[in-house]
């Protein structure tokens, strides 16, 4: 397709009415020419807002995912809908920056790397802005060293929902899960397969609104551990090709 863009955005929301309007509008400034699809599978006004947006820049797309099983799910339904080769995806609560976009796709779209991680945890990178809880930093940092540890590959940040990848090495990597595993599965799969990774370091905020998909109050720790032995057990299986 020759008039495709050269660079499709890939925003799933799960009610985030509060800030899909400022993410949206930060995600135009930061690349005009991009297809951006926003994938909703909640049931508040993120897709109302988007579409009302969608009808000044025709560059903007609104799936409402009916069928909604988590944001793995809603990162394939974008995947497939995508016009670019090369696509970028990003979370709708702006603790990532929009105006990066251009700094995580540069690997992809100058062809030195198939797939790119936006990692919040390495050196360069800037989280200054962002409360991390106990759970969350040695939960991350057990998963990287795990990941790291079983792919023979290193790699600071596993979980990130700011990547970017070219369709060949997605659809080579072909990841399963549905849910929040997938971002681990994208990892270990890349790894083994050997796609060739960058690993650009970010800036990263606290949430703009909404609630995290860890939930609030005692429940986050409790998720937050749970979703960190899931990685373990998946990862584990992937490396031996039981899964």
């Amino acid at each position: 397709m020759t008039d495709a863009p050269t660079l499709s955005v890939i925003i799933s929301c799960f009610n985030e009415e509060e800030s899909i309007g400022e993410c949206l509008r930060r995600t135009l400034g930061a690349v005009p020419q991009a297809e951006i699809i926003v994938i909703h599978g909640g049931r508040d006004r993120t897709a109302d807002i988007a579409e009302e947006m969608a009808r000044a820049h025709p560059n903007i797309r609104v799936i409402r995912n009916l069928d909604d099983r988590g944001k793995g799910h809603a990162i394939k339904v974008g995947i497939r809908n995508a016009s670019s080769d090369v696509m970028v995806q990003l979370d709708a609560d702006l603790q990532f920056m929009p105006e990066e976009i251009p700094k995580v796709a540069r690997p992809v779209l100058d062809g030195t790397a198939d797939l790119s991680f936006g990692c919040r945890f390495m050196e360069g990178s800037n989280v200054e802005q962002y409360r991390f809880s106990f759970f969350r930093v040695m939960g991350n940092r057990i998963v990287n060293r795990y990941v790291t540890y079983l792919s023979r590959r290193t790699f600071y940040d596993i979980t990130t929902g700011f990547k970017a990848w070219t369709r060949e090495a997605i659809d080579r990597i072909a990841f399963k899960d549905d849910r929040f595993i997938y971002e681990a599965e994208i990892a270990m799969r890349a790894a083994l397969g050997g796609c060739r990774i960058a690993m650009v370091p970010i800036t990263y905020f606290n949430r703009y609104g909404g609630i995290s998909g860890h939930g609030r109050g005692w429940r986050e720790p409790f998720s937050i551990v749970l979703t960190g032995v899931k990685i373990l057990v998946f990862s584990t299986l992937i490396r031996l090709s039981l899964w």
